[in-house]
């Protein structure tokens, strides 16, 4: 029988001759950041150095720009506002639904910021219902570009979807429901607000409400029934996350939104056309980074394509490229809610470790100055057998361009 040392000394010797590929492939990619790195200098609104030369030149060489981001940090939409700047986009793609996007342009028309609006419809707005997200939308709108969103009807909106549902109805009866309706979810959801718990008349519905709103606006027009079937399917996608079972077509709720978000990509109408022979125009998007992926998304529980597959398979039918670029924060605090009443709950805290797997590049990122990566040269090292990463950090490689990491970030304000 071994000697226990000679048997310890083996083990030894056979756990790093495991971990020493690991930790040369570690290398590697430590190696490719540090290479392919950049210095980013941001002051408010502007953004010099380096980093920012090459994407300028990224940006200007591109149809379409994806911006896929960690929502809630407050110096994104400055970030997006530079990048929409350089690309000079005739279209914003975000991550709300269509009425959201409607309410968003009249609002962002007027002057002040929409408090008025959102403390009728606690926030009703998404995510621009944060200041900064908010200011995005009205420099964009100073740039004439057009605001389209993609996602279903937003679960905050009942109470401002009931009341659009009644300005245009037609019959009389229709209308006068809608409008009790519309008056119940508003008063239902100012006392959610203040109760401040994640509870939304949306969700709160019974199956019969729905019923009953698709029976009430059964003889309207086709505009009307066409929201109310947005309606409907979104309440189902809704009530499937919380029950995890399939829908009855047998999609997942996740994947039925996926592809509620391509259709509507598909049947956007630019108000500027592209050039002859290019029908989509420049345009910027900017979702959560699970969405905006070159090829299967980063969501860790599935394998899914997204809405970043698509517009690189729209801008390659154009000849043309697209580029995906990924925002996060190392580190610093994050809006988790827009909440008017109870503050203090939208701020939360977070630090690197909540993202173990982007430890590499915050490796390489101790600030002040912001750090820019061309993922392209590991992409290709991956692809050629050169680099062993984990599934995770495979995905990011392969589906963004970019990699953006602010060392210290600060949340988006509330109105």
């Amino acid at each position: 029988m071994p000697h226990p040392r000679a048997l310890a000394l083996f083990f030894v010797l056979l756990m790093g001759l495991l971990a020493g590929p690991a930790r040369a492939q570690d290398s590697t990619l430590t190696c490719l950041i540090r290479q392919h790195q950049l210095p980013l200098v941001a002051a408010g609104a502007q953004f010099s150095g380096l980093g920012w030369d090459e994407l300028r030149l990224s940006i200007q060489q591109s149809q379409f720009v994806l911006v896929g981001e960690d929502h809630g940090l407050a110096q994104i939409p400055g970030f997006t506002a530079a990048v929409a700047q350089v690309l000079q986009p005739a279209v914003f793609v975000a991550e709300i639904d269509p009425y959201v996007a409607r309410d968003l342009t009249m609002l962002a028309a007027q002057p002040g910021p929409p408090t008025a609006y959102l403390q009728q419809y606690p926030e009703a707005l998404c995510f621009y219902s944060l200041a900064e997200e908010f200011e995005l939308i009205r420099t964009l709108r100073a740039q004439h570009v057009q605001l389209v969103g993609l996602d279903q009807v937003f679960i905050t909106t009942a109470a401002r979807f009931y009341a659009r549902l009644a300005e245009q109805a037609n019959g009389r009866p229709a209308r006068a429901c809608l409008q009790q309706q519309a008056a119940k979810y508003q008063a239902q959801g100012q006392v959610f607000e203040r109760e401040g718990k994640d509870r939304f008349s949306m969700s709160e519905q019974r199956p019969s409400a729905v019923d009953s709103l698709v029976a009430v606006t059964r003889q309207e027009g086709p505009a009307v029934r066409q929201m109310v079937q947005d309606y409907v399917t979104s309440y189902q996608i809704y009530r499937t996350y919380e029950t995890r079972a399939p829908l009855p077509n047998g999609l997942s709720a996740h994947q039925a939104r996926l592809n509620l978000m391509r259709r509507n990509l598909l049947n956007i109408k630019p108000e500027r056309p592209g050039s002859a022979g290019q029908p989509l125009p420049k345009m910027l998007f900017k979702f959560g980074a699970n969405h905006l992926g070159r090829g299967l998304s980063i969501a860790s529980f599935g394998e899914f394509y997204d809405v970043g597959n698509l517009a690189l398979s729209l801008a390659e039918a154009q000849d043309k490229q697209s580029l995906h670029i990924m925002i996060v924060g190392k580190q610093g605090t994050q809006a988790r809610g827009s909440n008017q009443v109870n503050r203090s709950q939208n701020v939360a805290a977070y630090t690197a470790a909540d993202n173990a797997y982007l430890q590499p590049y915050f490796g390489q990122t101790p600030g002040p100055a912001w750090n820019v990566v061309d993922l392209r040269p590991a992409r290709r090292a991956l692809g050629a057998g050169k680099l062993v990463a984990s599934q995770q950090m495979q995905r990011v490689l392969l589906d963004y361009d970019y990699l953006v990491v602010i060392p210290e970030t600060t949340a988006s304000r509330t109105y």
